[in-house]
């Protein structure tokens, strides 16, 4: 399930017990506050892991409890209707520092994210009224030094408008809606998901890693997209059955570079169909 692959995902990442920086926490089953968790994570060097409503999965407290050394901090990323008090009671028995980053919505959750980080003055937008977008505008940021704020869909939140004026710096749009709330960024979009993932994927020049997951549901890309940041490396999606054209022909243009791949989820996220032709692209199958 996505707590477990948020765990393997992890392991793969900080393989010594006790190596991370921090951990970050989301909440499994709602987006919005989660989507910048993965800039944030590779900030912190820090895992993104899954809270399970008002309890910590055990899956979950074990893998704190082995990555991050008692005394370290844990990132709640949202207010308590997304992840309840009795989180960071628990978190705070085990030892640990709890610090939450929270605004009135999302877009203000976005926003105590960037406070948190220095507020960078290189943005990258996208939409938060859906996740695919955000999704891979996560570890590009990372790569550029930037940090990831929402958009209302089209419109740019006013809040977000005063954060780009007091914050002057490279703005991209990644996706149609983003683009639309601010038509003087740099455009980042495809004709899909999939496509707009590649765009952002170019910001990346011969990569030596990149990950594909899911552009369906959210949950495996956020942890995956928190490890691709952390790698210095893109973030792909894809249909759960076929891996979509436009991600095939951006496998085959960097197949020269790419050293490993990494797919984030099971047979039902991505199927065993998707990871062969990964590997095809590649040139490894």
């Amino acid at each position: 399930d996505r707590f477990g692959t948020a765990v393997a995902t992890s392991v793969v990442e900080f393989p010594t017990t006790g190596s991370a920086g921090a951990v970050v926490l989301a909440r499994s089953d709602n987006y919005p506050d989660a989507l910048v968790g993965i800039r944030f994570a590779s900030a912190k060097n820090a895992p993104l892991l899954f809270t399970n409503g008002g309890s910590l999965p055990t899956s979950t407290q074990a893998e704190i409890v082995r990555v991050l050394p008692a005394g370290g901090t844990v990132y709640l990323l949202g207010g308590t209707a997304a992840i309840p008090a009795s989180v960071a009671t628990t978190l705070t028995g085990l030892g640990y520092v709890v610090q939450r980053l929270a605004g009135t919505d999302r877009f203000g959750t976005a926003l105590a994210v960037a406070a948190a980080m220095g507020n960078p003055g290189t943005v990258l937008l996208a939409t938060g009224i859906n996740f695919p977008d955000a999704l891979a505008a996560g570890p590009a940021a990372a790569h550029v030094g930037g940090v990831v704020l929402l958009t209302a869909g089209p419109v740019l939140p006013a809040s977000v408008r005063d954060y780009l004026s007091a914050h002057p710096g490279v703005v991209y749009a990644v996706g149609g809606p983003a683009v639309a709330a601010d038509p003087s960024a740099i455009a980042l979009m495809g004709a899909d998901r999939y496509a707009t993932a590649v765009a952002a994927a170019a910001l990346f020049s011969g990569p030596t890693e990149l990950g594909v997951a899911s552009g369906v549901t959210f949950a495996d890309a956020l942890s995956g997209g928190a490890f691709q940041a952390h790698v210095d490396g893109p973030l792909l999606l894809s249909a759960s059955a076929i891996l979509p054209s436009s991600t095939t022909s951006y496998l085959q243009t960097v197949r020269a570079t790419v050293r490993t791949s990494t797919l984030f989820g099971g047979p039902m996220a991505l199927a065993p169909a998707v990871a062969a032709a990964v590997g095809v692209a590649l040139g490894t199958a």
